[in-house]
């Protein structure tokens, strides 16, 4: 096991704040992203411990977190990540965190998802293909939109790297990419003791 993996779990022990922890790992994630070491589906799985430490970070009294507009756009994302695992039991939890998020998040400004966040929830790989098309169209065109327009679903995990709402129009199945490394099995083991 790298020295990476091992200081990065120490780090994450070594703090009780979540959103500390969060923030370690959404750094491992995209790094290992960025250099390939990490697949979608590990990523994925690791996206999960990120999405509850920010959650506890916004949803238990001690930490007193603010959602925003990216708090929302994560769960969206990790939701059609949910779709394309064919996660069902977290599909369902994702609609219900998503939900609540979108009830207390504190900006409150026309932005092209959250204005039908509830629409962009329901989506699966069977329906509202047009809000999947609608998300690939703010991808591609994301080098020329106004940064006051943002945050993009394009700027949350898995960023750039990888185009969920692609692979669910196409239906491409990634049943076969499922593998697991032993270093994110120690990650998810070890963040969770």
């Amino acid at each position: 096991m790298e020295n990476i993996v091992l200081n990065m779990i120490q780090n994450i022990k070594e703090t009780n704040n979540p959103i500390l922890k969060a923030s370690i790992l959404s750094s491992y994630i995209s790094d290992g992203m960025g250099n390939q070491k990490l697949g979608l589906y590990e990523a994925y799985l690791l996206q999960w411990e990120v999405i509850n430490d920010t959650r506890q970070w916004y949803v238990l009294p001690a930490w007193s977190g603010t959602v925003q507009i990216s708090t929302c756009l994560a769960l969206l994302n990790q939701k059609l990540l949910a779709h394309i695992f064919r996660d069902s039991s977290c599909i369902q939890l994702l609609r219900q965190w998503g939900m609540e998020a979108f009830g207390l998040c504190a900006e409150r400004r026309a932005h092209y998802i959250m204005d039908r966040y509830h629409d962009y929830l329901e989506i699966d790989h069977r329906q509202n293909e047009y809000l999947l098309e609608e998300m690939l169209h703010v991808r591609k065109d994301y080098d020329t939109m106004s940064f006051e327009d943002g945050p993009y679903h394009v700027d949350i995990f898995p960023y750039h790297y990888f185009e969920p709402e692609k692979i669910l129009l196409e239906k491409t199945d990634l049943s076969g990419e499922m593998s697991v490394s032993e270093d994110v099995e120690t990650i998810l083991m070890e963040v969770n003791i």
